[in-house]
């Protein structure tokens, strides 16, 4: 049998909130009651948890369009960008929503434009149902556009992408069928293809810019949910996005590399000049800190670029595998195609990067093994001119000696001839005293008090202090 607290029936009251802290929950309000049972939630929160909501697919139906526009903009353009939103909004009278990331319009029950703020660019991105009969190659995608006349070219900022991704149903077509419908509909240039999320899909493009700007796909799909279809879109989208905001450091990589060769090149020569001993080391010193703050400008410049390239390509890359590409027959494969060149451009990034990071180190180097050669040069000259000063320093007290030696003898002959004249006095007088005995006498008195009252003054000057603490014991003894 139990016994003690154990056994004692738990009342059903005791883990029950306070009446106050249910009071005025609803039914919609769960949050709030776990909420009152925990500690306080930690900063940041309710953020990271619902991260993973943010930007979540748009379901799409089949056949259907979606519109995808990529602007350079400044962080200063968010207020001309979102007036330019709300103007729509007022013209088709309907009401702008905010999301996590941006603005949303829904300017019918089947339309719909979002707008996406990020630190160096816009996304545009529209949703709108097609009739299959008005997409050809001839067809002007952008005027079936569902905007008034002017409002895409009045977005503030630079285009960087424009692509059409148009949805249409497969209808059962092999893939000769299929390819031969997509060239037709894409018109002039190498058709390329791919199926997507096994077999759910197959995907058709040219990868060319079409008179309006445009760049168009053409994405035939197999009966899947509406769901699917957005995901399978938007992961599209997503690589052409990031692939075209990843090239943007290409051409600055590209430029990089006749400059590196150039300071690779003055490195080298610096290098070189340490091996002479006839260069001056404070000079060469000078010209590595001014090739160090070369070097760290580049790299100021274009770090922040080439950092962004390399995440924008792992995201492409994550998009890519999330669409499971397989080939199809008799075409080259799209990603197979895009990686052909995309990888060999983010290799060139990477590989301007680190040259710029190695160049910053060898540099950083060699003005430490210069700058440490410079010390120890400079320690020596210290060192040498310590031991000068210490040679004078001995030649001096050396000096001081002969000097006070002869002081002691100079003063002491005068005190002993004072002392005989002394003596002559006195023997004048009639004192039987001998003169020359007093004088002979008065020699090593006259010598000692000379020699204690030098030595006193050496040490007063030497060191002050002991003289003062002597003083004082005296002065304490005669207390």
């Amino acid at each position: 049998m139990i016994t003690g607290a154990a056994s004692r029936p738990v009342s059903p009251q005791r883990n029950r909130l306070p009446d106050t802290a249910v009071s005025g929950m609803g039914e919609g309000e769960p949050m709030a009651l776990v909420t009152a049972m925990l500690p306080q939630d930690a900063s940041g929160r309710a953020a990271a948890h619902n991260e993973v909501h943010v930007r979540p697919a748009r379901p799409l139906p089949v056949p259907s369009m979606t519109t995808q526009l990529t602007v350079l903009t400044e962080s200063s353009s968010a207020a001309a960008e979102t007036a330019h939103l709300h103007g729509l909004a007022a013209a088709y009278g309907v009401a702008v929503a905010a999301t996590d990331v941006g603005l949303t319009l829904e300017l019918d029950h089947q339309t719909g434009l979002s707008w996406e703020k990020h630190d160096d660019y816009s996304l545009y991105t529209i949703h709108q149902p097609l009739d299959p009969a008005a997409f050809g190659a001839d067809a002007d995608l952008l005027a079936l556009l569902p905007l008034p006349a002017g409002w895409l070219a009045a977005i503030p900022g630079r285009t960087l992408a424009a692509v059409h991704a148009v949805l249409l149903p497969a209808h059962g077509w092999s893939d000769e069928e299929a390819a031969e419908f997509a060239q037709r509909i894409l018109g002039r240039g190498r058709l390329l293809g791919s199926r997507l999320r096994d077999d759910a899909a197959r995907l058709y493009t040219t990868y060319q810019l079409y008179p309006d700007g445009t760049s168009r796909f053409l994405i035939l799909f197999e009966p899947v949910t509406e769901g699917r279809a957005g995901r399978i879109a938007g992961s599209l989208l997503d690589v052409e996005r990031y692939r075209m905001l990843a090239l943007l450091a290409y051409p600055a990589a590209r430029g990089m590399v006749p400059r590196l060769v150039e300071l690779e090149a003055q490195l080298a020569e610096l290098a070189r000049g340490i091996e002479d001993e006839q260069r001056d080391d404070r000079e060469l010193l000078d010209e590595l800190i001014g090739l160090a703050a070369v070097v760290e400008y580049e790299i100021a410049t274009h770090a922040g670029r080439f950092d962004a390239a390399g995440a924008y390509y792992a995201i492409v890359q994550q998009r890519i595998e999330y669409l499971q590409r397989a080939s199809l027959p008799g075409l080259m494969g799209v990603f197979t195609f895009l990686r052909r060149r995309l990888a060999p451009a983010m290799a060139t990034v990477d590989a301007a990067k680190h040259r710029m990071e190695a160049l910053s180190g060898r540099v950083a180097r060699t003005a430490d093994m210069l700058r440490t050669r410079v010390e120890v040069a400079a320690e020596t000259q210290t060192q040498e001119l310590l031991r000068e000063l210490r040679r004078g320093q001995a030649l001096q007290l050396r000096l001081q000696q002969t000097v006070e030696g002869l002081s002691i003898a100079a003063i002491s002959y005068y005190i002993v001839g004072l002392v005989g004249y002394f003596a002559k006095g006195l023997k004048s007088v009639g004192l039987p005293i001998d003169e020359s005995l007093v004088a002979a006498l008065a020699i090593p008195l006259a010598v000692l008090v000379v020699w204690r009252t030098v030595r006193r003054v050496r040490h007063r000057v030497h060191d002050p202090d002991a003289d003062d603490a002597a003083s004082a014991d005296d002065r304490a003894r005669r207390r």
